[in-house]
């Protein structure tokens, strides 16, 4: 997936049950953050700066959507418990990953020298680890920006476990998009 290719039509899990992405970025544009477990310190690094930028991306007209490889109830159970203000989506099989070839990582890309030199201020943003809670350790994240109309303004394929995009660059990749 790259900038300019035409996202998959992706159906994932919510407690109301299934949603369509497509139909989230009709009216404007849409993050996709594809998350690897609950207790991934760099992701929830991650979703506490998405939930920084979150009022400035519906300032430009999208939103956000968290995804991830557990099942819809426990994923909104995680969130609520963060207080994230947008909706977070269920892939317990992880057809979207595979679908978007978000792949799962090698020993030194989980804890190669550049995920444990950015360990500690994400250990600070993130307020502490937690266990895995059954989650797939070895899967990478990855965040997409989605325009009206399904056009891909934004594909991160996070290189190790600590590579999630600046939000400053998510912030700029919506903005585009909406246009």
């Amino acid at each position: 997936m790259a900038v300019g290719d035409r996202f998959p039509a992706l159906v994932l899990e919510t407690v109301d049950g299934p949603v369509r992405l497509s139909d989230l970025w009709i009216d404007g544009p849409l993050v996709i953050s594809f998350m690897r477990h609950f207790g991934c310190t760099f992701c929830r690094e991650h979703l506490e700066h998405l939930r920084a930028g979150y009022s400035e991306i519906r300032a430009a007209g999208g939103d956000v959507v968290a995804v991830f490889h557990y099942t819809a109830q426990a994923s909104q159970d995680f969130c609520t418990g963060r207080r994230l203000p947008f909706q977070c989506l269920g892939d317990p099989l992880r057809e979207a990953y595979a679908a978007l070839d978000i792949r799962r990582g090698r020993a030194r890309e989980l804890y190669g020298w550049g995920v444990i030199r950015r360990a500690l201020p994400a250990y600070r943003t993130a307020g502490g680890t937690r266990p895995p809670q059954g989650g797939d350790i070895r899967q990478l994240p990855g965040t997409f920006v989605v325009a009206p109309g399904g056009r891909v303004a934004l594909a991160h394929y996070s290189a190790n476990a600590a590579d999630n995009p600046p939000i400053e660059l998510v912030l700029d990749a919506v903005r585009a998009a909406a246009g």
